[in-house]
């Protein structure tokens, strides 16, 4: 490892290679999207955070957190296999097959939430006046996950511009319909928001995707279920572990709305919009990036391990500034720009920085194990680091700032195991080379 970051870090080499190869390239266009996406995102929380109140917050916090549950769920990882087709027909049919199978399963789970709504209430500690807001679940996580289905056939064509455009006009969207329904008091506004941008970003998904041939000719039930067979190991091997790798980011949320409260929940989802959001979103971006590039070089039996170490070394470059920043002045930002009611919130953001750091730098590396389709060894860790995350449940008697705190040691231990696994399979897999 040491020889080899040592030829990454020469100083020709390593910055003729960075802002000269495919990757950057590519990843600086879908991250610029990101970025502005972000902008507006931020932008209109300044605003609706006047608005709405922290338990509207941490009630919206728990219906986004059960849809993205849900869409790994409806979505089964089909939608990563999108990518690796050779024929363009094959890949299509997986894009086609996917929508349909996610349309079932959102209509089984309107069904189940229409003759189970009290049941699941309980089981969730969903707040029983926000309890309606519950019969959107479905739609939200339809119109997400028929999103992803196009988005990833964007990202097998390299249209990269394309997807930066559509997350631009979905945050542009979701925000101005937060916004106007803030002004109203309508009250539901927030997941409202939230259909209205997704709805957006499917329209000009598909409008993108036709201007580049995307075409239905030819596919029928057998063509479909061909396809469908042929890439079945996606939700044999990622589906379930995805599951519970989705609930590990996203069961501090259940945790703290059953133990803390949803006021104390309201103030952590503020912290998480400002760290783990935009983290996600650029992180989801370079994953596309590297998925395609990755690919490429197995394909031409070239290294990948140094790929890997440069994308680690520019990602840690990138969020040591805002780790600093939220570590020195975490509470009187959020104080200034979201007004007082917020500076809680900008307390357990100095405590979470750590963990969503390493997050963001290690994420985006894990992509390699489905390049490589080392699919067991990824369903590994999200399993481990699933157990870790239940851990919580034990010092649910805790205050809330050492339950945080908790949860960031956890986190930085389960990262650095994946960041180590990640680069033994890469090494392994060049030393075959």
């Amino acid at each position: 490892m040491g020889s080899e970051t040592n030829g990454i870090l020469k100083k020709e080499g390593f910055f003729k290679n960075l802002f000269g190869n495919r990757i950057l390239k590519h990843a600086a266009t879908l991250i610029s999207g990101t970025v502005i996406a972000q902008v507006i995102l931020i932008a209109v929380q300044l605003i609706i955070r006047r608005m709405y109140s922290a338990d509207d917050f941490g009630a919206f916090s728990l219906y986004m957190s059960i849809v993205g549950v849900l869409v790994v769920v409806v979505t089964m990882r089909y939608e990563l296999s999108v990518v690796l087709p050779k024929e363009e027909k094959t890949s299509v049919a997986i894009l086609v097959g996917g929508i349909f199978i996610s349309l079932i399963i959102n209509l089984i789970i309107l069904a189940t939430i229409y003759f189970f709504q009290q049941p699941i209430i309980r089981m969730l500690n969903f707040p029983i006046e926000y309890a309606h807001w519950l019969y959107l679940v479905p739609l939200s996580t339809l119109l997400f996950s028929v999103y992803q289905f196009f988005n990833y056939w964007l990202t097998r064509r390299s249209a990269f511009k394309a997807i930066s455009l559509n997350k631009m006009c979905r945050r542009a969207s979701e925000g101005v319909t937060q916004i106007g329904a803030g002004v109203a008091k309508i009250q539901v506004g927030l997941p409202v928001g939230d259909i209205v941008g997704n709805s957006v970003n499917i329209v000009s998904a598909y409008f993108q995707a036709a201007r580049r041939v995307l075409s239905f000719k030819g596919q029928s039930l057998s063509t479909v279920t061909q396809a469908l067979k042929e890439y079945n190991e996606f939700p044999k091997y990622q589906a379930v572990p995805a599951v519970l790798n989705t609930l590990s980011m996203l069961l501090p949320v259940f945790f703290l709305n059953a133990f803390f409260g949803v006021t104390v929940t309201g103030y952590f989802d503020l912290s998480r919009q400002i760290l783990a959001v935009p983290i996600a979103f650029i992180t989801a971006s370079l994953m596309q990036v590297l998925l395609k590039e990755l690919r490429d070089k197995v394909v031409d039996k070239q290294k990948i391990t140094p790929t890997i170490l440069k994308t680690a070394l520019v990602l840690t470059a990138i969020i040591l500034p805002f780790v600093v920043i939220i570590l020195l002045w975490g509470p009187q930002l959020f104080s200034f720009f979201f007004s007082a009611v917020w500076k809680e919130s900008g307390h357990y953001a100095q405590i979470l920085t750590f963990a969503f750091a390493i997050q963001f730098v290690v994420s985006p590396l894990s992509i390699c194990f489905t390049v490589l389709e080392k699919l067991k060894t990824l369903a590994a860790w999200q399993i481990g680091y699933f157990l870790l995350v239940m851990a919580l449940y034990f010092f649910r008697h805790l205050p809330v700032d050492q339950f945080l705190w908790i949860f960031t040691a956890l986190n930085l231990i389960a990262y650095s195991i994946y960041f180590i696994l990640i680069l033994f399979n890469c090494k392994k897999i060049d030393r075959e080379l």
